[in-house]
């Protein structure tokens, strides 16, 4: 009986040193915050804003600023909650995770609140910027770099996740 118990214990110590000895992005998480891997706040190109701090942008994405200087409304974005850049910016910009803003909307939304839109890719996020007066969004700045729509999107805020 004893024996059996410690084959257990001995497979999971074997694991966890194994597992130990991986590079972080074969367990699953990010290495170091690479240029390519910044993300970028983006915002209409006729937004009148040249920056915005992550104070300020943490106000907009929480829909606690509703208007841009000048009187146009905010229009947020935001990538699917099972997105790798959703969950970092989350993180790094908002302070929550994706889940404790999940149980954030859906307090909103019951006080008639809608949350931003959420669009499938940063392929998406950067078109709607582009195309919509007073949007903001979030992509990798990799992707932003290799977009054609590049010049019509201003970054105003980059963060390191």
């Amino acid at each position: 009986m004893v024996r059996l118990r410690i084959r257990p214990l001995l497979a999971a110590a074997l694991l966890a040193s194994a597992t130990a000895a991986l590079p972080r992005a074969a367990q699953g998480q990010r290495t170091g915050a690479a240029r390519d891997d910044d993300i970028d706040v983006i915002v209409n190109a006729d937004v009148r804003v040249s920056s915005v701090d992550a104070r300020e942008a943490r106000r907009i994405f929480l829909l606690r600023r509703r208007f841009w200087p000048g009187g146009r409304v905010i229009a947020p974005v935001n990538l699917p909650a099972a997105s790798p850049l959703r969950r970092d910016f989350s993180v790094t910009l908002l302070g929550r995770t994706v889940r404790e803003l999940t149980e954030y909307w859906n307090d909103l939304y019951f006080h008639g609140t809608e949350p931003p839109p959420v669009l499938e890719s940063e392929r998406a996020v950067i078109l709607y910027v582009a195309r919509t007066p007073g949007a903001i969004g979030y992509v990798y700045a990799s992707t932003l770099r290799a977009a054609p729509e590049h010049d019509a999107v201003k970054v105003v805020l980059e963060l390191e996740p």
